[in-house]
């Protein structure tokens, strides 16, 4: 079944596919791609929270005809479509459909992720209310078939959107490039590639985009100067721009005043430390933090990123896989304070849930969710947010024009 995608135009409130399409599937024994109903549905009753801000909407009826969402109104305000299955959902929400901010679901299509467990990971996060996810890194020879598959139809999937990952030569002795670069020398393919001061960037990047990247994502071994250079051609040719946290020689500040958009890992944000300033939070527990070298340094840094309008990826959800604790307070600490100054953090998993037979068959996404309130100091809504109008604006599709009436 085809979900409306991303932000659509519906009396003017800008809506998400609603969790309802994904409640459609629900009921598949198997993840079997459905066609849209071609008769209206009518939702009666619910409280529309539509992710731009606004509270929620009670009373509210929304009409949904084939794959498109064509009527929002109060309740009795206007006739209903005629033929229409009408369900009375009083109590019930409806929310934008969910963006996860940061997936890898193609680093390795020749082993963990295999088609047919990709497909089950994919299914169980649009069942769980996911309807486009941000690919971090991996073969996109496997994501342009699956971003194509998901968006005719032949795919139960979120529609995914990826990028192309630049680094230094010395980055591409890491053994995931390889897997993402099977046939090839790691770092010669346009969206896994190893640039220098050397590379052609307009070139390289007209290339980037040739592979249906959405952006480019820096990592290491390259200069503060190369990144401001990359940045600039990325944004000349229409690029979003999204870097992880610990590129070494690149402080997160820098990347942010080099016109980086979104940074990932909270946790690595102590690379804007001096090694003996990291080695120092390291050690901290929770009660140290707050005395720490990393207490002014953040204050700093956030205030770039505020100023920048750079937003954070918390990735708070894999800090869990550090038995010590130490990743989650550091991590948990930083994303608190980010948010208490009003930097925009954007929910994404690094993990988006299990493609096993008998995996847990929630996405990670909801786990993540509950982390960024309880861990990061986000009322609910605004950990909503960070996974609907947040990632909408990371992925460059705040706004989509309103789909032509057939």
């Amino acid at each position: 079944m085809r979900r409306s995608t991303l932000w659509r135009r519906a009396s003017g409130a800008a809506l998400l596919a609603t969790a309802v399409c994904a409640a459609r599937l629900a009921g598949q024994a198997a993840c079997t791609p459905q066609r849209a109903d071609t008769l209206p549905l009518v939702m009666t009753g619910v409280t529309l929270w539509d992710g731009t801000g606004n509270p929620g909407r009670p009373g509210t009826t929304i009409v949904v005809t084939g794959e498109r969402i064509t009527a929002v109104f109060p309740d009795g305000s206007r006739p209903l479509p005629p033929a229409a299955t009408v369900r009375a959902l009083t109590g019930k929400f409806v929310i934008p459909g969910l963006i996860d901010g940061h997936t890898h679901v193609a680093g390795q299509p020749s082993g963990e992720d295999n088609h047919e467990r990709t497909a089950r990971r994919l299914c169980r996060a649009l069942l769980g209310g996911i309807t486009a996810i941000r690919d971090m890194a991996g073969d996109v020879r496997t994501l342009a078939s699956l971003q194509r598959d998901a968006l005719v139809g032949d795919l139960a999937s979120p529609d995914i959107f990826y990028s192309a990952l630049w680094a230094g030569p010395a980055f591409f002795s890491d053994p995931r490039t390889a897997d993402a670069s099977a046939g090839a020398a790691p770092g010669s393919f346009p969206w896994m590639r190893a640039v220098d001061e050397q590379t052609d960037l307009r070139q390289a990047v007209a290339e980037a985009r040739g592979s249906g990247a959405t952006a480019l994502k820096l990592y290491q071994a390259m200069s503060p100067a190369l990144v401001a250079r990359i940045a600039a051609e990325g944004r000349r040719q229409g690029l979003e721009l999204w870097a992880h946290a610990a590129m070494r020689a690149v402080k997160p500040s820098e990347m942010a005043a080099a016109g980086i958009g979104t940074v990932s890992h909270a946790f690595l944000l102590l690379y804007e430390l001096t090694p003996e300033e990291m080695a120092q939070v390291r050690t901290s527990v929770a009660t140290r933090l707050r005395r720490s070298s990393a207490t002014s340094a953040s204050e700093r840094l956030f205030a770039t990123y505020r100023r920048h309008g750079t937003v954070l990826e918390p990735t708070l959800f894999i800090m869990q896989d550090d038995t010590s604790g130490t990743r989650m307070r550091v991590a948990s600490y930083l994303s608190r304070r980010a948010h208490a100054a009003g930097v925009p953090l954007l929910a994404g998993t690094d993990s988006l849930g299990s493609g096993n037979a008998d995996g847990e068959a929630q996405p990670n996404l909801h786990a993540e969710l509950e982390l960024l309130v309880t861990n990061a100091g986000l009322t609910p809504a605004e950990a909503l947010l960070a996974a609907t109008r947040t990632g909408a604006r990371v992925l460059g599709r705040e706004r989509v024009p309103r789909h032509p009436r057939k």
